[in-house]
């Protein structure tokens, strides 16, 4: 595989924020088209949920315990004992179970006479107010499903949490973690168990020494053997393999994850041994040679688990933490024959009704949904009570959306662009409310996710512009095309001239847009634009009046020389991003006159490859759809749903074998 940094970039008023590394396997080629596009609408875990035991059994999900809240929040309100199984058969059926202790760090695992064992855990004595005041327990718990109770069995030899458990040939081994002690401080254990579960009592034994401490760590069974992969020492994540063989009773080490393994899962199928990575990855062993990539997670996650999924060829990856939170999220992995496309929906109440044209900016796992308009017909969509001032944030690990602010006057059709890390964004332009009107804007501001309010700065824009776009692309932002548009009885009006792209130092303590030199070979408003590499591209759009733009214009920043490039068709508000070295259109229309058809199709452009039809026809109405890249996925995003209180997320990978991983998120 062959991995190089990337530049940021910018989808329809949108950037990922992260630095991200891009893998493709040679050739990089696009995927035809795999027939019609399957839509699933995937389960969630009851809550957001990190650090829990989990098994399958059978035809059900069993998930323990685990840590809820804020993370490093730690007290009796942040540690569970809720106890759950899911019917795998339909996917979205959760069965409440006899609670047990509130613990998080625990292991559950699954026996073959179909019985769930729980072995240690950590519990917390403070309240929220408090230190934290942090057990360990050498408790091992057995649940009958046929009974429905839990019975005690022969606790651990000493307490133990941030550990892992398996069942290999009806024997439960017991490997890493450590022994909180409240106020005593912590005891890194150098010791592992096994036990025969046809002997009752429980008798615990040793296992031979591994050489090493270390907790968070991952335990599966493959091949008759046991594994322990990553987790961390008393100084540094790992991502060291050690395996063990009962036959020989010996250790001997794999080979090293390629990524981070801290807070890693693990799981043993087909005589192969998966196991995630931070960054985002699903490797695979076979017990010889090396790691190789399988997959890319849909979300980058640790402190979860996985399990095999109801078709033999599927994991179920889920829980866990990552950017922006803990995670409700539930993911199925193909580990088979490559599958087809896969479109997956996820409906969320909405905090509010707002149409379409709002601004998004994602971040950290976060999409912020700015302004928008609250719909309308004919010249009454331009009234001022019909432009929204709603914040709304749409948590992506736990699916969920709130109102978290308002702007301060109503505004729609802004462009928001992200780059490097926290606070460093910027919102500019579009149409919105001004005394009693409504105008075209040149207001600039950043939006602070920690306070939850909208900061002016002094990057406003030389003349209003709306329908624009704005690119990051080394270390500056490029705003580009639009109008000055002031909405009237009898339609509006346009005045000023879009045609120069305004630049600003993305890093200056002061923004300030002011010319680039650089000139659009033509007007150009209502479109997408997305850098790749050196080369900006403008995709489709209105020119003069109601007349298609014409061809894609692409901007080489390296040579300072524009070209134009056909597409397939003259699309108008298209929705573009780049995935790698991949550019994605989708959810535009064409014009006739005044009127808009929508255009259904999903297409994307490879340098060297041309376009390529990747969907013919979206399964779903594409009218004020919004499309925007996350990491290798496309989510497109509505909130336009007729019943007007629900926001449609569809999620989609339209290549498995381009994989853009994150930086190790772990602080």
């Amino acid at each position: 595989m062959n991995c190089t940094s990337t530049p940021s970039r910018v989808s329809f008023a949108v950037v990922l924020g992260f630095s991200a590394a891009v893998c493709a396997a040679q050739p990089s080629r696009v995927s035809p088209p795999s027939g019609d596009v399957r839509v699933t609408r995937p389960p969630l875990l009851p809550r957001a949920i990190a650090s829990f035991g989990a098994c399958r059994v059978g035809g059900w999900l069993y998930v323990f315990g685990g840590h809820i809240g804020r993370a490093h929040a730690h007290s009796r309100d942040n540690v569970v004992g809720t106890f759950q199984r899911l019917n795998l058969a339909d996917g979205q059926s959760w069965q409440a179970l006899p609670d047990g202790p509130a613990v998080q760090g625990t292991a559950l695992v699954a026996a073959p006479d179909g019985s769930v064992y729980r072995v240690g855990g950590v519990t917390a004595h403070n309240a929220p107010s408090e230190d934290a005041d942090m057990h360990s327990t050498a408790t091992v718990t057995r649940f009958d499903p046929d009974v429905g109770e839990w019975e005690e069995m022969t606790p651990l030899p000493e307490p133990r949490s941030s550990h892992d458990a398996i069942v290999c040939d009806n024997h439960l081994y017991v490997i890493g973690g450590w022994n909180l002690e409240g106020e005593d401080g912590e005891t890194w254990h150098e010791t592992a168990w096994v036990t025969d579960l046809a002997q009752q009592p429980l008798e615990w034994r040793a296992l031979p020494p591994i050489g090493e401490t270390r907790r968070a760590c991952a335990v599966a069974t493959f091949d008759g053997k046991v594994a322990v992969l990553g987790g961390i020492d008393e100084a540094d994540p790992l991502s060291t393999v050690r395996v063990f063989d009962p036959t020989s009773g010996q250790w001997s080490d794999g080979p090293e994850l390629p990524g981070t393994g801290f807070g890693t899962a693990a799981l043993g199928l087909d005589k192969r041994l998966y196991a995630t990575v931070m960054e985002g990855r699903l490797l695979s062993w076979g017990g010889e040679g090396e790691w190789q990539p399988v997959a890319q997670l849909e979300m980058p996650r640790f402190f979860h688990r996985m399990v095999p999924g109801a078709a033999p060829d599927q994991i179920l990856a889920f829980g866990g933490a990552g950017r922006g939170g803990h995670m409700r999220m539930m993911e199925t992995i193909h580990v088979g024959a490559e599958p087809q496309l896969e479109l997956r929906e996820y409906v969320i109440p909405a905090p509010g009704k707002v149409a379409h044209r709002q601004a998004l900016m994602l971040l950290d796992n976060t999409l912020w949904a700015f302004g928008g308009n609250r719909g309308g017909r004919g010249g009454d969509r331009f009234a001022p009570e019909r432009f929204a001032t709603d914040v709304w944030r749409v948590d992506l690990t736990s699916m969920t959306a709130s109102h978290v602010a308002d702007l301060p006057a109503g505004a729609q059709s802004m462009a928001a662009a992200t780059w490097g890390g926290r606070g460093k964004n910027l919102i500019v332009g579009g149409l919105g409310v001004q005394g009693d009107g409504v105008q075209s804007l040149a207001s600039a501001w950043r939006w602070n996710g920690r306070r939850g309010e909208a900061q002016s700065v002094e990057a406003a824009l030389p003349a209003p512009r709306t329908q624009l776009q704005m690119v990051h692309h080394d270390n500056k932002l490029y705003v580009i095309g639009g109008v000055d548009f002031t909405p009237d009885e009898r339609g509006g009006t346009t005045k000023g001239d879009t045609g120069e792209i305004l630049v600003c130092d993305a890093d200056a303590t002061e923004l300030r847009f002011e010319p680039s030199g650089i000139q659009l070979p033509r007007p150009r408003r209502s479109f997408g634009a997305a850098v790749i590499g050196e080369r900006l591209y403008l995709v489709g759009g209105l020119g003069n009046g109601f007349s298609h733009a014409g061809p894609c214009d692409v901007y080489d920043f390296a040579t300072g020389t524009w070209s134009e490039l056909d597409a397939p068709a003259a699309w108008v508000s298209p929705q573009v991003a780049a995935v790698g070295d991949r550019l994605y259109v989708a959810c535009g229309g064409t014009m006739k006159g005044q009127r808009f058809s929508e255009d259904r199709s999903l297409w994307a452009f490879e340098r060297g490859s041309g376009w390529t039809a990747v969907i013919e026809e979206l399964p779903f109405p594409v009218r004020h759809v919004q499309m925007i890249p996350q990491r290798n996925r496309l989510v497109f995003y509505a909130a336009n749903d007729e019943r007007g209180d629900r926001i449609v997320l569809r999620i989609l990978e339209p290549d498995a074998r381009v994989q853009v991983l994150e930086p190790s998120f772990h602080r």
